[in-house]
């Protein structure tokens, strides 16, 4: 009879770690594409991310075609390096091209969306892009999304942090949020999201400033619930940035 029950405990836990799908995630703030002494490292920094072979990535401070950064268009250069499928939102216009964040995909992106949340820090009605992205990996289909929250004020990022949690709220994918949040572990703005979210970097360590960091501002968080395992959650040293880069490899419930 024990032997009976052993095979069978055996055999599901076999089964939930078959259904259960690995991701490698990065989130990486690329300081429009230069390095703490406003340096040029694109090219360094696609070579950095093609090494890594990770699964996806939410880039924050992306320029295109802005004058300041070559006139280049940051996130096709960075596809064109890495091979990976991309998309861009703007923040805004700026310096001849735009500025916002971006997303590296080694699968096609779905359901593409730009969806605006709140900056309430400077006075006047603003809002910066929330960019949302649907992919299929083996037979589950998550929602990605990467955003750079307001670095001015902690109250703008409550708000913000709100307007996330309502937008996600009844998703039925998998949710994998990647940004820099400009706030540490603990504030009221990353308990917020927790309530729906869990930190599978929580044991990466400080991300900013990339030489000597002594924050760390930038996550990578999952669905509540959704998580079977976390197999990695690190920092690279590579100071391509003002900020590391933040990676986590985990599986996830179907």
């Amino acid at each position: 009879m024990k032997r009976f029950l052993i095979l069978v405990i055996s055999g599901f836990l076999g089964s939930s770690s078959v259904l259960a799908q690995k991701m490698s995630v990065m989130s990486y703030n690329i300081h429009i594409g230069q390095n703490s002494a406003n340096h040029d490292q694109l090219m360094e920094i696609a070579q950095y991310i093609k090494d890594s072979k990770v699964d996806i990535i939410g880039l924050q401070e992306v320029d295109s075609v802005c004058n300041r950064s070559g006139k280049v268009d940051q996130m096709k250069f960075l596809a064109e390096q890495t091979g990976m499928y991309y998309t861009y939102a703007r923040h805004f216009a700026f310096d001849g091209g735009s500025y916002g964040l971006g997303i590296l995909s080694r699968y096609p992106l779905m359901d593409i969306k730009d969806l605006r949340i709140s900056l309430s820090s400077t006075g006047k009605p603003e809002t910066r892009s929330f960019l949302t992205v649907d992919f299929i990996k083996g037979k589950t289909k998550f929602t990605f999304a990467t955003v750079h929250m307001d670095y001015r004020d902690s109250k703008s990022r409550q708000v913000q942090a709100k307007e996330i949690v309502k937008i996600f709220s009844e998703s039925q994918n998998p949710i994998i949020l990647t940004g820099d949040f400009n706030a540490k572990p603990g504030t009221e703005e990353i308990e917020t999201l927790e309530s729906i979210f869990t930190d599978v970097t929580e044991l990466s360590g400080p991300t900013f400033p990339a030489t000597k960091p002594k924050s760390k501002i930038d996550f990578i968080l999952v669905s509540i619930g959704r998580i079977a395992a976390i197999k990695k959650q690190d920092t690279d040293n590579v100071v391509f940035s003002d900020h590391l880069p933040v990676l986590s490899v985990f599986k996830v419930r179907k």
